[in-house]
């Protein structure tokens, strides 16, 4: 018995994503027009969102309008980094125009998914709230509503 529950506790910590605690990982990523190079280290002293989201992400679509508005009341101490796991660079750039808004904050692109294995992502959209000196605070699974906006927004402030 005890040789299971040891097996479980192992295989639920190897598949286990990130902790409120640990250090963000480091990425290396272009941004969707491949023009421009950034890493988690470039974001150091700010407060951090970083969402990763897909095209194809129903929840993902829902999101990117409150991430707009979040971006455009946070513009000191703040950056909000939309890392998109399409294969195609295409795909994202339809998904982006079609919500017919500027997008004022990063988006960049990792068709490898290295950050999502990174971070153990389990599910789209996946959120990651990162204070100003590279800790995770919050680990959010599933997409954000204008409520749960407000909340984070209140974490945002404190972190600042």
């Amino acid at each position: 018995m005890k040789y299971i529950l040891l097996f479980s506790l192992l295989t639920f910590s190897l598949f286990a994503g990130v902790n409120v605690g640990d250090k963000a990982p480091d990425f290396t990523l272009k941004t969707l027009d491949g023009k421009k190079t950034h890493t988690m280290k470039d974001y150091r002293g700010k407060v951090v969102l970083l969402n990763l989201w897909a095209s194809w992400c129903k929840g993902c679509k829902k999101e990117m309008p409150e991430f707009i508005s979040l971006q455009k009341h946070n513009t000191k101490g703040f950056e909000l980094i939309a890392v998109n796991l399409d294969d195609s660079r295409d795909n994202a750039t339809h998904f982006l125009s079609t919500l017919k808004q500027k997008i004022p904050f990063t988006v960049l692109h990792d068709e490898k998914k290295n950050l999502a294995k990174a971070y153990r992502c389990s599910a789209m959209p996946s959120s990651y709230l990162i204070d100003k000196n590279g800790v995770i605070k919050q680990v959010i699974i599933g997409s954000l509503d204008s409520n749960d906006i407000k909340i984070l927004q209140d974490e945002i402030n404190t972190l600042k």
